[in-house]
């Protein structure tokens, strides 16, 4: 069941390699929607849906050796969202579902399902959404309607977005309310509590943790709205009685649009969080940027993906993973091009920071026709990080089509190993441009990026290009007199044969 695969590796900066530690081929394709490290970090578990419209739970140890668990309610369409490791030892995992013969895009009923830790059945109930408030869960439009925590007196929260559906002259539209459930260990329910104001477009309930010294409740929400930005994603604070007290919006950061958010929960020094945020400029250039929070969202620090391994198609998902404090994994995966709405070349990408967003290594993983999607990563306790990975060559592939799902670990050692699907890229780290901010002239280091009718753009932050010039690399770095832009922030990228290799920020005085 377990293939051993190689993987070439390669870090910036004379950083320790990658190593890949093992392959994991799936025998049954699923879609995961989250992974969770359990039983002390031993064991890494999944919850997610099969095609067949049925739950699956697996359960992956440090070897790679995995169980699966698949979950058929009879006359229903199931799909588990979230899950969450019991003070007992067993696992609670929350699902959405409805009767299959009827649209289950749109499922009214939330199922709760415990497990113990051979996956076998402890308890099972379903709740109905159809109450005095919500209708259902509006699913269309969710990629994470829920996220579960343990509280600390044991109970289980669980924070979801069901959905009002209302009706005018023009059809039907939804409106969602946080809606904040509260369980016991078997998965019988002991009150909801609801934020009274319906939040339109409040789908993603990405994911929850404690602030450090604090009983406050902090929640990622993907998209929702705050203060007059609606779509926009943000974070809600509750208090020990579930109660919304404050919110704090992501519409921008560092003065760039935001489009998403994720997080892993995971507390640096009692102090900070590192949070992944979708950012874009203008319709069409979208990356991911890491940044180090405190609880009150001031930002100490930031690091943007590289330009190539983020834009164009980016993960919606949360896409990293506290290994320890040298060692933080970043995932994304990007494509080279769109034709006719289809995704060309998705290649998939590794990055490595430490605690304080230093950019360590990369490796991207390519090949030809060949596209990757990562999904979320979970930490093992050797340190050794899990990530789902489904490889397919997409529906207008000439030839034998495939589609396959593997587990795969990574490891940061020093060691070299090799894998005949990996080709290595001439993309740059991102580069820092001097002096920051400017008057006059600034200077973009672009090291021994190979520039083959190379192009400078500079975007200001609606996403009008301000500038397109043909560069001519002389040494390792290019100057430009930026004294006739207007006072503001810019974002500039380095393009050669239409490919972005590189990216920046500065501020013009």
């Amino acid at each position: 069941m377990k293939k051993l695969l190689q993987l070439i590796l390669v870090l910036i900066l004379g950083q320790p390699l990658f190593a890949q530690e093992w392959v994991t081929a799936l025998e049954d394709i699923y879609l995961p929607h989250e992974q969770i490290a359990v039983d002390g970090g031993d064991n890494i578990l999944h919850v997610g849906t099969l095609p067949e419209q049925d739950g699956c739970v697996l359960k992956v140890d440090k070897k790679g050796e995995y169980i699966i668990r698949k979950v058929h309610l009879p006359g229903k369409a199931l799909e588990y969202h979230s899950a969450i490791e019991l003070d007992n030892g067993n696992y609670m995992v929350f699902g959405i579902c409805d009767d299959s013969l009827a649209d289950y895009h749109y499922q009214r009923y939330l199922q709760v399902d415990v497990f113990d830790s051979q996956l076998e059945s402890v308890s099972s109930r379903t709740y109905d959404m159809d109450d005095e408030l919500t209708d259902l869960f509006n699913f269309p439009n969710m990629r994470h309607p829920m996220s579960s925590i343990v509280t600390p007196k044991g109970t289980v929260l669980l924070a979801a977005a069901p959905s009002i559906k209302y009706s005018n002259n023009y059809g039907y539209y939804y409106q969602s309310v946080l809606r904040f459930f509260e369980f016991d260990e078997e998965g019988a329910l002991l009150r909801i509590v609801d934020n009274p104001r319906p939040m339109t477009e409040l789908g993603d309930i990405k994911s929850m943790t404690y602030a450090p010294r604090s009983d406050n409740l902090m929640v990622f929400v993907g998209d929702g709205i705050f203060g007059n930005a609606s779509g926009v994603p943000g974070i809600l604070v509750a208090d020990t009685s579930y109660t919304i007290v404050a919110k704090q919006s992501l519409y921008a950061l560092e003065g760039l649009g935001c489009s998403d958010i994720g997080c892993d929960g995971h507390w640096i020094d009692d102090q900070h969080l590192i949070v992944d945020v979708e950012q874009y400029i203008g319709q069409s250039f979208t990356f991911h940027t890491l940044y180090k929070v405190d609880s009150a969202l001031n930002v100490y620090g930031s690091q943007a993906l590289l330009p190539s391994d983020s834009c164009t198609w980016v993960s919606r998902e949360r896409n990293t993973a506290y290994a320890n404090d040298s060692t933080i994994f970043a995932f994304s995966y990007f494509s080279d091009s769109f034709s006719a709405g289809v995704l060309f070349y998705s290649n998939a990408c590794i990055t490595l920071f430490d605690k304080h967003l230093n950019l360590l290594g990369r490796k991207v993983i390519k090949k030809d026709d060949m596209r990757h999607n990562i999904g979320v990563p979970a930490v093992f306790n050797d340190g050794g990080c899990l990530v789902h990975v489904r490889s397919w060559n997409g529906e207008n592939f000439q030839g034998e089509p495939f589609d396959f799902q593997e587990l795969m670990k990574f490891r940061r050692e020093d060691i070299e190993i090799t894998w005949d699907v990996v080709n290595e890229t001439e993309a740059e780290p991102m580069s820092v441009a001097y002096p920051n901010p400017t008057k006059d002239i600034i200077n973009i280091p672009i090291g021994e990026t190979k520039i083959d009718k190379a192009r400078l753009q500079i975007f200001d932050m609606k996403g009008a290009k301000c500038l397109d010039c043909a560069i001519t690399k002389q040494g390792n770095l290019i100057s430009l007199n930026v004294q006739n832009l207007e006072t503001g922030s810019y974002v500039y990228h380095i393009v050669s044969n239409d490919i972005i290799i590189s990216v920046g920020k500065f501020v013009k005085q």
